[in-house]
């Protein structure tokens, strides 16, 4: 647990900071230009939302779909008169459009919003992170229970808590290279007593995602009544607590370094030279004198093979076509080389069970192959690709075994599904 200096206390009761509170009946989102640092006052601009009687609490977060570049919207929940909110907007936002009213939540007094994601390397090897489509937002209700939902996914409302009067929220680190390393969406809460707690939804060591149980920021021993989340570029994730005598600490987690802190590397390994050296075979003939036959071979070839059956995918990757459709070709890399492959070994699969098969298999290099398929646009964000072990074969003619990899296409353009007509409609 970290106080912060008294200097900076007594800046943040300073008037610049008072006159941001909720003293107007308006509500301010704060934005930066794009730039590697900060450099000066006019980094940040202030934007207003909107501006009417009884707004009290909001929460704002950004939308980004590719992890280079600026964000693609804003979303955000708000309380309206006891009422949560939504609303969302484009970035930039060319038309002029501004922030549009999209549903009500219902009555609460406290909200909260968090986009989950994957960390992506970007074209400049940075890790940045690409969000899923839809946020997760978090609301407490007049009774004091804690809820979450996907955005307007109705069917995947949660409750968290009870006894909650204040929620904040943020998507922790998450490791690349070791997916369970995951601190999740974090919804962090302040209970009725003052006390901290926090859950999270995070990947688990069988790859499943689940809500942990709940749990407290123990350091934390004073009544609260403020609280916020932030993430440091060392891979922490720490907690800002106000208690009720307008002290701020903050609590820290330790490092989730996660694998990422330094860029991939390949090492590839031959061998230098190579000495084969063959032995005379003696013919014992009892009805002839003994003969002695020398063999030398005028050309050996010699290839290290692998005689195992165990494979698994090491990198999966949608690329564009010379059309710029992303649906239609993948890049693999497999751990083990692959011989005599077949377009019937390999198959995607998406959340909807609907199997895309490819056209057709090139190698590229020792390890890594292109596939063609007719169309897998409508994949969506989440797919899997399988291995399904009927004919491709290791070194020594052995089919592999049965092998899968989750993987996240990027920029496919879903088509549209004919709606379902109605065949015969009758009563009994």
């Amino acid at each position: 647990m970290r106080k912060i200096p008294p200097s900076l206390k007594e800046k943040l009761k300073s008037k610049e900071y008072t006159k941001y509170k909720n003293t107007n009946p308006q509500v301010e989102v704060t934005i930066s230009r794009a730039r590697s640092s900060i450099q000066d006052t006019t980094y940040f601009n202030t934007e207003i939302i909107r501006e009417k009687e009884g707004l009290s609490d909001i929460a704002v977060t950004p939308q980004r779909l590719a992890p280079l570049g600026r964000p693609t919207g804003i979303y955000e929940i708000h309380i309206d008169n006891g009422i949560a909110k939504t609303s969302k907007r484009a970035y930039p936002d060319k038309k002029g459009d501004g922030f549009i009213n999209q549903f009500e939540v219902g009555k609460a007094k406290s909200v909260a919003i968090a986009f989950d994601g994957r960390w992506e390397l970007n074209q400049r090897n940075l890790w940045n992170i690409k969000t899923y489509e839809k946020p997760y937002i978090f609301w407490v209700d007049n009774s004091g229970a804690l809820y979450t939902q996907r955005w307007d996914e109705h069917n995947t409302k949660q409750k968290l808590a009870e006894g909650v009067k204040k929620v904040t929220a943020i998507r922790g680190w998450k490791s690349v290279a070791m997916p369970a390393h995951d601190h999740g969406v974090v919804a962090a809460y302040i209970k009725t007593d003052g006390k901290v707690y926090y859950r999270n939804y995070s990947e688990q060591e069988d790859n499943s995602f689940v809500w942990e149980n709940e749990r407290a920021v123990s350091e934390f021993a004073k009544k609260a009544q403020s609280i916020n989340l932030f993430l440091t570029n060392d891979y922490r994730l720490g907690f800002i607590i106000e208690d009720e005598n307008e002290t701020i600490s903050w609590a820290i987690t330790k490092r989730n370094w996660a694998g990422m802190a330094i860029l991939p590397e390949k090492i590839h390994v031959r061998p230098h030279t190579l000495n084969i050296n063959f032995i005379p075979i003696d013919y014992l003939d009892l009805s002839a004198l003994k003969e002695t036959i020398n063999i030398k071979p005028g050309k050996v070839n010699l290839e290290l093979l692998y005689a195992s059956t165990d494979n698994s995918f090491m990198h999966i990757e949608n690329i564009p076509d010379a059309e710029e459709n992303w649906g239609k070709i993948l890049i693999v890399r497999v751990k083990n080389e692959i011989y005599n492959y077949k377009e019937s070994d390999f198959e995607i699969e998406d959340n909807f069970n609907r199997k895309y098969y490819p056209e057709s298999i090139e190698r590229i290099d020792i390890n890594t192959y292109k596939l063609t398929f007719t169309n897998f646009n409508d994949v969506g964000e989440e797919g899997v690709l399988r291995f399904r072990a009927n004919e491709t074969e290791n070194g020594v003619g052995d089919v592999y075994e049965p092998f899968k990899q989750k993987f996240y296409p990027k920029n496919l353009v879903p088509e549209s599904l004919p709606l379902p007509k109605v065949e015969e409609i009758y009563n009994e």
